[in-house]
């Protein structure tokens, strides 16, 4: 009988049908085990199945020379049971592929019944019984020791197909195919060995020397062990191939007569190990390079501290020769007094796995110590732990004289501040008392003025009297005395207790602005703006001028400072506008972030250069002065501005215009007292 590869029955001869008592077109198609069904655990199944699988898979011949298996009985009645003889043939094509296995069987079911008979029966003896039973008997035992023999070679095949490392046995000089196992099939990437030359099998190996390596050692008889060998396995003649790396030993093997009749190819494919070697000395290449190329000293240790790796930079820093600052050498190079903390902190780091973080002082080439920044980061690996620490030393020691420079000023700075306030607040307290202590002499000559102007009544009644009944006896300077200069000189008087006391009203008004405690509140600046638009909406009217007022963000800040902020430079802005121009004012603000910047822009008359600080000053004013003024207003603005934490200035060009920029914190706390 013919069955192919996959044991689907091809045909058969006629004794073939004739024994199983079947008919051709029963059977032709229809699988081995389809057409004669068995238990797949009985034995009998399994030693069928197992002879057709040797067949297939080592592509060599197979006999049984025994075994009992039942077949069917036609129309279904049933099983009967026979003891067959089998040899199992491989057919292969001209390419040397299995086509097909050609079954011979002899029934010897009638033999096997007559060794039966003549182990029991009494009637059957002499040389010819003895014959038969010797002969069934060596069958037996032939058959029996076979399958023992099937069962190991099928156990050692098991264990050769799942070998991890790959395995192949190469037969005569032509290192032809024998064996070849699942994984060494998987590294060459095909199926198709068995039977073949290795020039013929793996055609892409001959240029790269392997073939040379196998005559050699067929030659010699000496092994040839390969460590990372790389080899390219290309699937087909387009096929541009794959890089592998393996570890391999040709071992020769030798026959009874002493010579090599072919060799064993046993190995690992090291092409992922040899691939993260390479990936891992190019990462530490690169991680060199960036190393000393970086203006940082860097170091790096094993899991348990000991420093085994500096930069470049950190020999060029420290000046010391290379590796002597290895393991616990690292100790040498800090202060004397900064050693115990150093080497605890580390310690801690190398116990816990927190992070390295501590400042010291380094010994530097030039022989001093050099305060820098220590920092160090664990690696882990996947199973947590850790694995390599990578440190960096930072050299700050400019740093931190800055800050210790820094710390000086800033006290020198707070002392300073403090009697700036302290100061401050007596020159507000002398404003006050001087102010106070003013007003005094000024009612008094206020006072005075008034009895003046109420005798110079008198005084001239009396003058007219004697002037009309005694001209003569008024003289001329007497005349221009009581007529002109005595009205003047009241008259002078008067205009000058009025100004002082506006001046003192004035000092006393920035005096307890200065002391009044500032409530920041949130304030809606677009509100703030409109009501003083609203306020001076009449003298806009007035002088056909217009105010406009654009996008303003809010603050949180003292409103009544606010609010005095802007009454007096828009004010102003009304007040020096030029009567020539329709006049045109323009508020605007803009979000810095932290703070805010507000501008008051006009088009009026315009301020002098060298007048843009002296208009900030007390008393001091600027350009013509044809408007009411004491020249205060600006000197309270920049005072509540900056007491707000802020800044103001202006930018001005006579006859086009100014522009007054105000800068203030976005928010002040409860707390601000700013200067």
């Amino acid at each position: 009988m013919l069955v192919n590869p996959s044991l689907v029955i091809m045909g058969m001869n006629d004794a073939y049908l004739r024994t199983t008592m079947r008919k051709r077109e029963e059977l032709v198609g229809r699988g081995m085990f389809e057409a004669f069904p068995s238990d797949p655990d009985s034995e009998s199944h399994k030693q069928l199945n197992a002879s057709f699988e040797r067949v297939i898979r080592e592509k060599v011949t197979d006999h049984l020379p025994l075994i009992e298996y039942a077949i069917p009985l036609p129309d279904g009645e049933g099983f009967e049971v026979r003891y067959w003889s089998a040899t199992h043939t491989p057919l292969f094509d001209d390419a040397g592929d299995l086509v097909s296995i050609l079954q011979h069987t002899v029934d010897v079911t009638e033999l096997h019944h007559l060794r039966t008979f003549a182990q029991t029966s009494v009637l059957l003896s002499g040389p010819s019984a003895l014959i038969e039973t010797d002969m069934f008997r060596r069958a037996q035992a032939v058959q029996e020791v076979n399958q023992i023999l099937s069962r190991e070679r099928q156990h050692l095949q098991e264990l050769f197909e799942q070998a991890p490392g790959f395995i192949a046995a190469l037969s005569g000089p032509d290192h032809v195919f024998t064996m070849a196992n699942a994984a060494y099939r998987h590294v060459v990437g095909r199926a198709d060995l068995i039977g073949k030359p290795v020039s013929e099998a793996l055609p892409e190996v001959v240029e790269q020397g392997f073939l040379n390596l196998l005559d050699r050692v067929y030659g010699t008889g000496e092994p040839f062990v390969g460590r990372g060998v790389r080899i390219v396995l290309s699937q087909g003649p387009e096929d541009a191939g794959e890089e592998h790396f393996l570890d391999f030993v040709y071992q020769p093997i030798f026959g009874r007569d002493g010579k090599v009749s072919g060799i064993f190819v046993q190995g690992h494919d090291v092409t992922d190990h040899r691939r993260a070697e390479n990936a891992l000395r190019e990462s530490e290449e690169r991680f060199r390079a960036i190393a000393n190329s970086i203006d940082q000293l860097i170091w790096a240790t094993r899991p348990d501290g000991f420093h085994d790796y500096y930069n470049q930079r950190w020999y060029e820093y420290t000046g010391v020769p290379e590796g002597t600052t290895d393991g616990a050498g690292w100790n040498g190079m800090f202060h004397p007094d900064d050693r115990e903390l150093a080497w605890t902190t580390w310690r801690h780091s190398l116990e816990s796995g927190e992070p390295y973080h501590i400042e010291y002082r380094l010994r530097h080439r030039s022989g001093q110590y050099r305060w820098v920044l220590g920092r160090a980061q664990p690696v882990y690996d996947e199973n947590g732990r850790i694995t390599r620490w990578y440190g960096t030393c930072t050299d700050i020691h400019d740093l931190k004289e800055a800050q210790e420079e820094t710390r000086r000023l800033a006290g020198m700075l707070a002392e300073r501040v403090g009697e700036l306030d302290a100061a401050n607040e007596e020159i507000q307290r002398f404003a006050y008392i001087v102010s106070h202590d003013l007003r005094s002499p000024l009612v008094n000559i206020m006072g005075f003025t008034s009895e003046l102007e109420n005798c110079r009544e008198d005084i001239e009644k009396f003058y007219k009297s004697v002037s009309d009944s005694h001209p003569n006896i008024v003289t001329a300077e007497a005349r221009a005395a009581i007529e002109e200069d005595l009205a003047e000189s009241i008259g002078f008087i008067r205009t000058s207790t009025i100004k002082m006391d506006k001046l003192i009203n004035a000092i006393l008004k920035l005096s307890r602005e200065g002391r009044r405690v500032l409530a920041p509140e949130q304030i809606s600046m677009n509100t703030l703006l409109e009501a003083q638009h609203h306020s001076l909406a009449h003298q806009l009217q007035d002088k056909g001028a217009e105010l406009v007022i654009e996008t303003v963000p809010d603050l949180f800040s003292d409103r009544l400072a606010v609010e005095q902020v802007f009454g007096n430079l828009i004010d102003n802005a009304v007040k020096y506008l030029d009567p020539k121009r329709p006049g045109r004012i323009v508020v605007r603000g803009q979000d810095l972030g932290p703070g805010v910047r507000y501008e008051i822009e006009d088009n009026g008359r315009g301020i002098d250069e060298k007048d843009f600080e002296r208009i900030f000053d007390l008393f001091r004013r600027s350009g013509t002065q044809d408007q009411q003024g004491e020249g205060i207003g600006l000197a309270h603005v920049r005072a509540l501005v900056r007491r707000l934490g802020g800044s103001i200035s202006v930018r001005s060009r006579l006859g086009e215009g100014s522009s007054f920029t105000v800068t203030l914190p976005k928010s002040i706390s409860m707390s601000s007292e700013a200067a």
